[in-house]
């Protein structure tokens, strides 16, 4: 779920006058739908997100309702069990962890909150929410070590999250590919901003998916692609020659994933010409080329879903090999 888009919609619903539910999962043992931070925002007439599905979230989805309808506005907690032999708080499903949520009611009071966590969002900024017993609390500038946490002390209890600093997606060139994946990676919660070269750009004006859109030359592309764990690259420019003439300026960059869209006979080709520049093999075996998945992809929208699904694999931690085979 793309967070930005979730906490715009709670915004805008919320300046409506329109009274909402989040329900937010907080903590998580064993085998369980989704994780924990996963959410899902309820109103009389509306859902978005999700935190399982199955009969617990349609047992979850009507206790949020019931506390709309009763207009109560006081934080509850919900656990589950998902174990046909559970004694207590028997959710129905056999998946055989266990998993906990609070149900957080939201009004006009929650509009400041909700504007600072959108705002949060928008321009990348590291902070941390908090939620307890009381409600909904924003630190801007501030960063767990985990980016969920959970504690309790008696009856308090205090679930914590990094917000804002969203995973980062800088695609250069912003041909057929690149709109089909700013297409797919809004989808997934990545704040994606598409470099090109060229002005007026079919494939770059009709791209609404992605965040922000720069038309520059390549010259000083360095100082525009940042560095960081959040970071992903994307490169598919109009020819091999700015291809190379962009991964020599930026292939020392300190980011989560450096991937080239080429055939094997272009990889080597422009490898070959930065080897010769004086940059290692060390280095240029570290770019994930010919990029994505193999799947045997040949349209824009199957070369992007191969590079989505990389991506993801990346930023979940899972090992590739170099042959696009996981281990």
């Amino acid at each position: 779920m793309n967070e930005e888009h979730f906490w715009k919609t709670i915004l805008t619903t919320l300046e409506k006058d329109v009274h909402a539910v989040i329900v937010v999962m907080t903590r998580q043992t064993g085998s369980a739908p989704n994780s924990p931070g996963a959410k899902m925002f309820v109103t009389l007439d509306t859902v978005m997100g999700t935190v399982g599905g199955g009969i617990s979230e349609q047992n979850l989805l009507a206790r949020a309702r019931t506390l709309l309808t009763e207009e109560k506005q006081s934080v509850e907690t919900v656990h589950m069990e998902h174990r046909d032999n559970a004694k207590k708080n028997r959710s129905g499903m056999i998946c055989s962890g266990s998993q906990t949520f609070a149900l957080i009611p939201l009004g006009k009071k929650d509009i400041p909150s909700s504007q600072r966590i959108t705002e949060a969002y928008a321009k990348t900024q590291p902070s941390v929410l908090t939620i307890n017993e009381k409600g909904i609390f924003f630190d801007l500038g501030k960063t767990l070590a985990d980016n969920n946490i959970f504690s309790e002390k008696g009856t308090s209890w205090t679930y914590k999250e990094n917000i804002g600093l969203q995973e980062r997606l800088f695609i250069i060139g912003g041909g057929h590919v690149s709109l089909a994946l700013s297409r797919i990676v809004d989808t997934l919660g990545f704040h994606t901003t598409v470099i090109d070269n060229r002005k007026e750009l079919p494939t770059m004006i009709n791209n609404t998916y992605a965040h922000e859109k720069k038309v520059l030359t390549y010259d000083n592309i360095s100082s525009i692609i940042p560095e960081g764990d959040n970071v992903y690259v994307v490169l598919m420019t109009f020819a091999h020659a700015s291809d190379e003439f962009v991964l020599e300026r930026i292939i020392t960059k300190k980011c989560r994933y450096l991937g080239m869209m080429a055939s094997t006979t272009k990889k080597q080709t422009i490898f070959t010409n930065l080897e010769k520049k004086g940059i290692s093999k060390e280095i240029l075996e570290s770019i994930y080329s010919p990029i994505g998945v193999s799947i045997n992809s040949n349209t824009p929208e199957e070369i992007a879903i191969s590079i989505a699904a990389e991506i993801i694999l990346v930023k979940n931690n899972t090992i590739l090999a170099k042959d696009n085979v996981v281990l």
